[in-house]
This record gives structure tokens, C-alpha cells and sequence, in this order.
């Protein structure tokens, strides 16, 4: 029995294994690493279009370099390398507005895609990334222009009073025509819900901003539940907004000063979104115990972003494809759940391929995805990692700044 055991685990650790690897590999095939371009750093967005990159894939790119670094994928010169020209030439090149980066760029140029907007959370992602590198690799260089970048980043300027408290906005686009602009241009939305963007605060209460505590409490706790599944929920409910935050943040033992701890708040829609799966798998036949989850990624139709159980519209919203990221995602947050779904997939003709899981796949509409994106790697190869190593997050969490953020806004 103990020898069966051990055989299931070195089973699903090779495969977990191979998802951090061929998503390093991804990182590696799908960056800019030409010098002689204003675009180095950049990872492109879908590999269907070669000629766009996203901001939060440079973030996730970044955290990558310590993987290869530790895994033996690359040499440490090299990755020191790749990592130095990315903040140099992010710094120097790349598009902003106060500090926050453009949504999208051209992939070789650098330039700002059509009218996008300047993101808040695309460029927290790609901070995110820088953090871990400068905490990991301990470089003069890599230390000496995530400064650069860091301070330059105006935080207080996207701070402002909503309805009494100092909330973040989302973005800011200064075209009338742009990116969700709805009327006059300028500052778009308002972080006045729980979502993705938890390390931002944690990041703003790092740097020393006075109002920090009070920025984290202004977006709403909302509680809601599913069944008998009860947590505090976003109002779309997709479920990368729960996973994203811990792909950097290493939270499992780490609550707030309400008592919310974010990573169990996460298993519980986890556990959620793969019983409504479950629920509704006579009518969508892709869904089931092991393959589950309402998120973001491709289907046949193209990108969509799909919703759990509860939401602000009261029903779910789904064409029943099933997307691996949701899965692997799941990956350190509710491994009783994720592993054997991992493991499901994996066994799937045609869903994992040269750079680990395709973005969708729908049994009932014969479909599966022909690319990859950059934020469906990162997401899959940072949780692999934290299965296996936690290499990342324990970078992340022992830089200054997230270790002050933490303790300003008494998470503990």
C-alpha cells in the first residue's frame, strides 16, 4: 500500500513538474529578448497574435527567471541578464502614465497598443514580478532599476474619495476614444470590490503611504454562498480573481485584522465553483469533479470571462468549456481538489502540449484551443511552483516592502 501510494505521488509531482517547466519554456519562446528593441521584456499576450504583448505577462515573465534559475533551465548569468534589460528597458521605453504601465504594447516596439488604457492591475502583476526578482536575485543591477521603477510609480494619484473612503482607481485613459472610456477621458472605475488586485495594497502599504489601512478597507466584503459554501465573493465570480493575488502572496497562515484570511476565503470558491461544475454537468458534459471552474480564457467564440455561483446577476454564466487554468490554478490552495483534476487533464488527448495546457477545451462543441496566453502560464506555472518549491512566493514575501505592507496593514 505505502510503495502504491508513493507511485501516485512521484505520478502527479512529474506532472506538476512539467507544467512549471513547459511554462518557463513558454516565458522563454514568447519574450522579446532582442536588445536591439524598445520591446525587450515583452511577453506576448495569445499566441495567435504575435505582434501584441501584455504588461502582466512581462510580471509573470520575470518571476520565471527565478524558476529557471533555481530548476537549472538557464545559467544565472543568463537569467541576471534577462532580467537587469527587462527593468532597464521598462524603465527607459515602455509607455506610462505616472508610473502604471499601458494594458498592451507592441511586441517589438514597445509602443502603446491602439488607445488601451494605463492598468493599475496589469502593472501591479508586472511589479509583482519585479519585487520577487529583486528580492531573489540580490543584483546591484536588478535592485538599481526596480528602484527607479518603483518610485516613479505615483500611487497617490489614483487614490481618490469615493463615497468617504479612499478607494483606487482601476485605470486611466486619456482618449476620448479609448479603452473604456465612457464619456470624458481620464481615470476609468474604481477598486471598490474584492478582486485581483489584493497585492496592491500590500505593495501601496509598503511604500509608506499614510492612508494605506484605510485605502484596504474601502472595497466592499461582500459574503455570499453556494450550497452550503459560504465566502466573500467578487461580483463577477470568476475564479482567477481569487487566485491571482496568491500566485505572489503566500497567505495560508496569514489573516487580516477582521480575520479574513484570503487563502481560505479562495479554497472556498474553489470548492464552490467545482460543485456548481458538477451541477450542471448534464447540461454542459465538459464540466465534472475534475474538470471545473467559472474563469477567464478562450473558447470557441473567442476570449470570454465566465461566472460562478454567487454573482451580482444571481446566475451563472458559462458555454460549458472547461479551461485548464482554472484547474491548475487551484494548485496550493485546495490540492484535494486540484491534484486530481491536474492529473484528469493531463490523461485528456490533445490538451497538453509542447508548452503545457492549451486555454480551453469544449467536449460538446468538439473544440479545443489552437494557442496559449501569457496569463494562463503564469498563472499555471506560479502555482505549480508553490506546490513544489514556493520559490516565487517566498521571494515575494521576504522583500522590505512586502514585509512592511503586511505589518502596516496588520495582517499577521
Amino acid at each position: 500500500m505505502r510503495l502504491l501510494f508513493n507511485y501516485l505521488i512521484m505520478k502527479h509531482t512529474k506532472i506538476i513538474q512539467k507544467i512549471e517547466q513547459t511554462a518557463v519554456e513558454f516565458f522563454s519562446k514568447y519574450t522579446n529578448l532582442d536588445i536591439n528593441t524598445t520591446g525587450y521584456g515583452l511577453t506576448i499576450d495569445n499566441t495567435n497574435n504575435l505582434d501584441i504583448a501584455t504588461i502582466a505577462g512581462s510580471g509573470f515573465m520575470l518571476s520565471s527567471l527565478i524558476i529557471a534559475d533555481k530548476r537549472g533551465y538557464l545559467e544565472r548569468n543568463k537569467a541576471l541578464e534577462i532580467a537587469r534589460n527587462t527593468l532597464k528597458n521598462f524603465y527607459e521605453n515602455i509607455s506610462h502614465y505616472e508610473g502604471f504601465f499601458i494594458h498592451f504594447a507592441n511586441f517589438k516596439t514597445g509602443a502603446r497598443h491602439k488607445l488601451c488604457e494605463y492598468s493599475t492591475v496589469d502593472t501591479m502583476i508586472f511589479l509583482c514580478g519585479a519585487i520577487a526578482v529583486d528580492s531573489y536575485f540580490q543584483d546591484e543591477v536588478i535592485n538599481k532599476y526596480f528602484n527607479k521603477l518603483i518610485k516613479r510609480v505615483n500611487f497617490s494619484k489614483f487614490v481618490h474619495m469615493k463615497e468617504g473612503k479612499p478607494t483606487f482607481y482601476m485605470a486611466y485613459n486619456p482618449d476620448r476614444d479609448g479603452q473604456y472610456v465612457k464619456g470624458e477621458p481620464g481615470f476609468i472605475h474604481h477598486w471598490s470590490m474584492f478582486a485581483e488586485q489584493l497585492p496592491l495594497y500590500v505593495i501601496y502599504a509598503g511604500l509608506g503611504y499614510d492612508d494605506a489601512l484605510d485605502v484596504y478597507h474601502s472595497f466592499n466584503r461582500v459574503k455570499g454562498s453556494y450550497k452550503d459554501i459560504e465566502y466573500y465573493y467578487t461580483p463577477g465570480n470568476a475564479l482567477f480573481v481569487y487566485q491571482y493575488p496568491l500566485t505572489f502572496l503566500d497567505l495560508e497562515n496569514i489573516s487580516d485584522d477582521e480575520g479574513i484570511n484570503w487563502h481560505d476565503n479562495a479554497k472556498k470558491a474553489i470548492m464552490a465553483h467545482q460543485q456548481l461544475s458538477i451541477d450542471i454537468s448534464d447540461i454542459y458534459p465538459t464540466f465534472n469533479k475534475y474538470a471545473f471552474g467559472f474563469t477567464a480564457g478562450m473558447t470557441k467564440s473567442g476570449y470570454q470571462v465566465f461566472r460562478g455561483l454567487p454573482n451580482v446577476d444571481l446566475t451563472y454564466a458559462t458555454d460549458g468549456t472547461v479551461n485548464p487554468n482554472a484547474v491548475v490554478g487551484s494548485l496550493s490552495i485546495c490540492n484535494e481538489i486540484a491534484v486530481p483534476g491536474v492529473e484528469y487533464l493531463y490523461q485528456k488527448p490533445n490538451l497538453f502540449k509542447k508548452y503545457g495546457f492549451v486555454s480551453g477545451y469544449n467536449e460538446a462543441k468538439n473544440w479545443i484551443s489552437d494557442c496559449y496566453l501569457s496569463i494562463d502560464k503564469g498563472l499555471e506555472m506560479l502555482m505549480a511552483n508553490a506546490y513544489l518549491s514556493n520559490d516565487v512566493r517566498d521571494a515575494f514575501m521576504n522583500h522590505d516592502i512586502i514585509k512592511k505592507g503586511l505589518k502596516v496593514l496588520k495582517w499577521r
